[in-house]
């Protein structure tokens, strides 16, 4: 497996910043933007992060071979975060993760995240495919998807209960080399 635990540069000014080399200062932003309503209402735990839960998932990410999560930072813009979860290289494939910084201004925050992801997946850990979950809910989240390439494949019916309903979860994915591949120019 590619060492996906180091920071990454993607272009001149796009780094991926590993959680496990963050600052304490970055650690507490991404709680915080985790714990922001607007992005948690759509994770499948959407309780409040503690510090003490926050730090303990960081550490536990040094001995996990499994999962990798970067902050993705644009010139001095953290834009948000980015994952693979779920990495099988042997299958060449793993399940992605992504949630934008609230607080950030920058435009695109959404298309640049997923170039990232993509770019780290088919390029660099040389992965075949990507899969997602999205709850049926998240309109916005399912139309970004599929402009981004990914396609529906599948339903886990009722899978996720919050605010008293039960909802689906669609399933989504993309093969390397459909859509965007992520070897596009970073220039």
């Amino acid at each position: 497996m590619p060492n996906l635990r180091k920071n990454l540069m993607i272009g001149y000014d796009v780094e991926l910043k590993n959680f496990i080399n963050l600052t304490e200062e970055e650690k507490e932003l991404v709680r915080n933007c985790r714990n922001n309503i607007d992005v948690r209402k759509w994770m499948y735990s959407d309780t409040i992060i503690s510090p003490e839960e926050h730090k303990s998932f960081i550490i536990n990410l040094k001995n996990d071979d499994k999962n990798c999560y970067w902050i993705v930072q644009k010139g001095q813009e953290y834009v948000g975060v980015i994952s693979l979860n779920n990495i099988n290289m042997n299958h060449r494939n793993a399940c992605l993760g992504i949630y934008s910084n609230p607080f950030c201004k920058f435009k695109n925050k959404g298309e640049l995240l997923i170039r990232c992801l993509k770019h780290v997946s088919f390029s660099i850990a040389k992965l075949h495919t990507l899969k997602l979950e999205v709850m049926e809910n998240n309109v916005k989240a399912i139309n970004f998807y599929k402009k981004s390439g990914f396609k529906e494949e599948g339903r886990l019916k009722e899978f996720i209960f919050k605010n008293g309903n039960w909802y689906d979860m669609i399933v989504m994915g993309i093969v390397e080399g459909e859509g965007i591949d992520g070897n596009e120019s970073w220039e």
